[in-house]
């Protein structure tokens, strides 16, 4: 009994070497590892400014002081209509904002800043960006031209300060155009 005592242990042993090994090769064979690693960059640059302004007429006040001229950093018009004489006076003016970025822009207002003078100052124009040219590709431009006037229809008298001059600082407010958006198809095949 003791030899077989020994050789049931034997097989007992065994056995137990055969269930593991079975046992690794079974998870082996049935385990899948997926590793993605990977890293996104954001590089884009997001930014519009002023170019290229002019005075294309002035009735009615100072030509040579009316003027519009561009801030150091290109984010602000600054315009003077100097010498308002009377109502229906005024200049219009010419100026191109030109995504200077790699991403769209859509322009979503232009705001007068600062504007000194009475609700009889009236500007035109500002709005029509926003129908005409809703979005500035990257490297794309836009032209915008608006003018400043004394009101031809109001009955109110400007100050002797508003009628020396009219002044007020342009800038533009945008957001990214994001129409165009990556439609990716992700997958997954077994080989």
């Amino acid at each position: 009994m003791k030899g077989s005592t020994k050789s049931n242990k034997k097989y007992l042993i065994l056995l137990l070497i055969v269930f593991l090994l079975a046992l690794a090769i079974g998870y082996a064979a049935f385990s899948d590892i997926l590793t993605i690693s990977g890293t996104a960059n954001a590089n884009g640059t997001f930014d519009l400014e002023f170019q290229n302004a002019v005075v294309d007429s002035a009735v009615g006040c100072n030509t040579t002081e009316t003027k519009a001229t561009i801030s150091a950093d290109k984010d602000t018009l600054n315009v003077v209509v100097k010498d308002l004489a009377y109502p229906g006076a005024g200049a219009q003016f010419t100026v191109d904002i030109v995504n200077v970025g790699n991403i769209p822009a859509k322009i979503t207002k232009l705001t007068p800043t600062n504007l000194t003078g009475s609700d009889s100052i009236k500007i035109s124009g500002l709005d029509a960006i926003t129908t005409s040219h809703p979005t500035i590709a990257a490297g794309g431009k836009c032209t915008v031209t608006f003018t400043v006037e004394w009101d031809a229809n109001s009955t109110a008298e400007l100050t002797d300060e508003e009628k020396s001059g009219i002044a007020f600082g342009l800038e533009i407010e945008y957001s990214q155009d994001t129409t165009d958006i990556f439609n990716g198809t992700p997958a997954h095949s077994d080989s």
